[in-house]
């Protein structure tokens, strides 16, 4: 997908890996850059809401110094200085953002178009294998867990690989190991029957900081989503009600940081919004926590995934403690900016600032609300009272408005101008970028 280099406006790092709207899964632009297919993706149309477009172009332009932002939902996001990242006032290029800026990144994710399926005993199998499964050359295959009805459920998975699961005790570490043997006499050419799958599916010789959820996951069902989030989570997840502090914990663990963005985008696919935050010991690899915050978030993931084994009995009692819990509303904000909008409407209606306040059934306190971000409940009130469209679009859109902690240079990297038939943007590295229509592409001189 290549066509005659062209100047250097609205350029993409090699690095952005681009949303796929038929599988679901995520390609880096350089190996999109290298195909002959024009696939589609994801963008946002004029209301904030993701619509399907087709990619029409990728040109090469040249070498150019490349942004690691870091946002703070712990996303991390790689950009040239004129890349343009939606914010509320527009895109705009890297190199006029600053920290505490605004940008938006989609809160959820369809299925796919084409979505496929996977026997129900390798999804569960697969889970297991990735989060506590160990599958390495010239040691036999091993699921080792505490939790007697994971033990149960990867035993009976492995049945269908023709496999029988060779149980180890080991008292003193209290755990028990599952040994996975080849159902027949390993010869040349002939494999593990599970080692073989994991193997074409990337995952064979993976130690725990380099596996990753393969690409087949993506294209699945949401059903199916949750079936595999379900029994990954029940092995390095954490489901705990904390009375101390009167809330749930839940997040999962991994040295890997792309099984961590891996989960978050398959969360997405059921609606759910999370963090990501790194700590490292002296000796040992970042230890990555994915953590599903705030009562909304909780009872959804706890409503849609059924964790496998005792965490599924821990979640309940999260469930009933979160029953009457006022959600926060101040955790899903609209950049403050927003106001500059509801009052250009007040002034409009001739309503005073009292009167807007007393509509809004809140206390009037002059400039005070204007400096804080309103949340989407707030906002869409003011858009009822003002009956304004936009205000009611960006209350109800599909994004949520990350902010820029941090921006590093991280070097050079191939950059790339991308064009879409009918859009000016895509959904790429999880965030809004912006590119160019196919119509401008066609008119742009080549360089």
């Amino acid at each position: 997908m290549t066509v005659a280099a062209v100047g250097p406006t609205k350029t993409l790092p090699g690095s952005a890996r681009v949303l796929l709207a038929d599988n679901g899964s995520e390609v880096a632009l350089c190996d999109l850059q290298e195909s002959t297919e024009q696939p589609l993706v994801y963008s946002m149309d004029e209301r904030l809401r993701l619509v399907v477009g087709r990619l029409a172009a990728i040109n090469y332009v040249s070498q150019a110094q490349v942004s690691c932002i870091r946002l703070a939902s712990g996303r991390v996001v790689e950009a040239t200085a004129d890349s343009e990242l939606r914010t509320l006032a527009g895109f705009l290029p890297v190199r006029a953002l600053s920290i505490g800026d605004r940008i938006a990144a989609p809160r959820r994710l369809p299925p796919p178009l084409n979505p496929q399926s996977m026997v129900a005993d390798e999804l569960i199998l697969l889970a297991h294998m990735i989060g506590d499964g160990s599958c390495v050359k010239r040691q036999p295959i091993r699921y080792a867990s505490i939790d007697e009805q994971n033990l149960f459920a990867v035993t009976n998975a492995a049945r269908h690989f023709g496999v029988t699961a060779k149980r180890d005790e080991y008292a003193a570490a209290r755990v028990t190991t599952l040994r996975l043997p080849a159902p027949y006499r390993l010869t040349h050419g002939r494999r593990n029957p599970i080692a073989a799958w994991l193997d074409g599916m990337g995952l064979f010789d993976k130690r725990s900081y380099e596996k990753f959820v393969p690409k087949q996951v993506f294209g699945l069902s949401n059903d199916q989503v949750s079936l595999f989030l379900g029994h990954l989570w029940a092995t390095d997840g954490c489901v705990i009600w904390d009375g101390k502090q009167g809330q749930g914990r839940i997040y999962y663990a991994s040295t890997s940081r792309r099984l961590m963005d891996d989960v978050r985008q398959l969360l997405l696919r059921l609606g759910i919004l999370t963090k990501a935050h790194g700590a490292r010991k002296d000796g040992y690899r970042v230890c990555w926590q994915l953590s599903i915050n705030g009562m909304r978030n909780q009872s959804r993931f706890l409503n849609t995934v059924d964790v496998n084994g005792e965490k599924y009995f821990a979640g309940h009692e999260i469930l009933k403690n979160l029953k009457g819990v006022k959600a926060n509303e101040n955790v899903d904000t609209v950049p403050r900016e927003v106001w500059d909008q509801v009052r250009q409407g007040l002034k409009d209606q001739r309503m005073s600032h009292r009167a807007f306040s007393e509509a809004m059934r809140i206390k009037f306190c002059g400039s005070t609300m204007w400096k804080h971000s309103p949340s989407r409940t707030r906002l869409h009130r003011a858009a009822a009272i003002l009956n304004d469209r936009g205000l009611h679009d960006l209350a109800r859109n599909d994004v949520f408005w990350d902010k820029i902690v941090e921006i590093t240079s991280v070097g050079r990297q191939d950059a790339y101008r991308v064009a879409l038939a009918g859009a000016d943007n895509l959904v790429a590295q999880g965030i809004s970028m912006r590119t160019l229509s196919s119509a401008d592409a066609a008119g742009s001189p080549p360089r």
